[in-house]
Parts: C-alpha cells; structure tokens; sequence
C-alpha cells in the first residue's frame, strides 16, 4: 500500500472498484489554491488521453488475441505484455490526431519505452499487476529522477529548483475480459521493491474525458473524496513487473 496524499479508498473486498466515496487524503489545512489548480490541471490534462488509451489498449489486446493466439497461456504473459506495448506504441502512432496536445515520446526500441508528453506533463506508461501496485524506480538514474517529484504540499513554496511541475505515471493492465484499466500516479520520491510506495497523487483514468471532468475534488477534514462509477479491475493477465 502507497504512502500517499492521494491514494484510493473504499475498495470492494474482491477485488472491483465500488461507487461511493474515494478519499484522497489531502487535509484541508493543505489543501491550498496552488495545490488544487495543480491537481486540477493534471486532471484536465489526462482527461484528454481517456478514450485514446483506452482504444489503443483494447484494440492491442484483441490484435493480438486473434493474430497469436497461442500465446494466451498463462506461461506468456511476458510476452503479451511486450506485444501490447508494441501494438499500443504503433496504435497511438496511426491515430496521433486523437491524442490533443500529447504525443509520442522515448524511445520505444529502448525496451518498448511508452511515455507522452505535451507542454506541461511527461508521462510513462508502465505495466501494472495489481489494481495498488506502482513498480519501484529501480537502479536507472534516469527513472530515479523522474519518480522525484516535489510534493504537492510544498507547492508555492520558494524553491531554487525552477519552475514546478509533475512528472506522471500511468500504470495499465488488463482485466479477465480483455478490457484496459488505467490510473494516474505521481510519485514524490524513490523506493526500493517491496517497500512502501512514495505517492501523492493516485486515480483511476476513466474510459472517457467527460467522466473524469464529472469528477469533484472536495476537502474534507478525514480527506478529500471523489464520487466514481463501478470499475471491475479483476486482471486476467497475472503479470506484472517494471516495463518502461
């Protein structure tokens, strides 16, 4: 479980998301303008990758059910999870009108690297194997550095560091029946595996734009909530590890 600002709540006991109240446990105290516009700006922003995602993904997923279907063995779920960022990667690329601001960025020959940026976010889409899981950062400098975020409750506060902003992960996996499942994650810091998580920032990226805008971020004295709608997070697929 994430040691966050942000982390989501109230999860059914098998496993699905349930609709009623997700706290983010922002306290009212610190939940300053500064630190809502930023909140807000990054779900606005990610608003805008909701129905490419989710097209890319499910269309990669059923690709490559029908083109080797051999490999839906639980033994290859490596290998899909390789295929599915290829065919995302290459999917993204042939509908690049759909993505708004964002574009495709890294280098996808380094490892299937995933990541889009825009103006003001970077993103990296890594592979996720529990609907509570965010991958540690690893020895990589580079990544290190890029899960080192300032937090949030810091915003506004002189910093010599330059300008402020977040760089976000975007953790996905798959359901049992084929469907993407996505959430928004930004780390404050470094971990290593199996450790407690570093994270300020944690929600689900829905299937559609119009949705996450619906949602209304409220302070609250025990933290602040979030109404959502019923999400079935089961993953069929049973793999996970640390795919850029």
């Amino acid at each position: 479980m994430s040691s966050s600002l942000a982390s989501v709540r109230n999860r059914a006991a098998q496993g699905s998301w349930r609709r009623g109240s997700y706290v983010f446990n922002f306290f009212r105290d610190i939940f300053t303008p500064m630190v809502k516009g930023e909140v807000e700006s990054i779900c606005e922003a990610t608003a805008q990758l909701c129905e490419p995602l989710h097209d890319a993904f499910a269309w990669a997923v059923q690709h490559q059910r029908s083109q080797v279907p051999e490999m839906d063995g639980q033994a290859y779920g490596w290998i899909r999870t390789h295929m599915t960022r290829a065919f995302v990667h290459y999917r993204l690329g042939a509908t690049a009108a759909r993505l708004g601001d964002w574009k495709l960025s890294g280098n996808h020959r380094r490892n299937g690297e995933l990541w889009l940026t825009n103006d003001e976010y970077c993103t990296r889409l890594l592979h996720g194997f529990r609907d509570d899981h965010v991958p540690a950062p690893g020895p990589n400098r580079q990544r290190r550095a890029f899960y080192q975020n300032r937090p949030l409750t810091k915003f506004g506060q002189p910093t010599l560091m330059g300008s402020e902003g977040s760089d976000l992960l975007i953790l996905w996996r798959i359901d049992a029946q084929g469907a993407p499942l996505f959430r928004v994650v930004r780390t404050v810091g470094t971990w290593r595996f199996g450790k407690e998580q570093l994270v300020d920032l944690d929600f689900p990226l829905l299937a559609s734009a119009s949705d996450l805008r619906d949602l209304h971020f409220e302070p609250q004295d025990e933290g602040l909530e979030l109404e959502l709608p019923d999400e079935e997070t089961n993953d069929a697929d049973g793999t996970g590890g640390f795919s850029r």
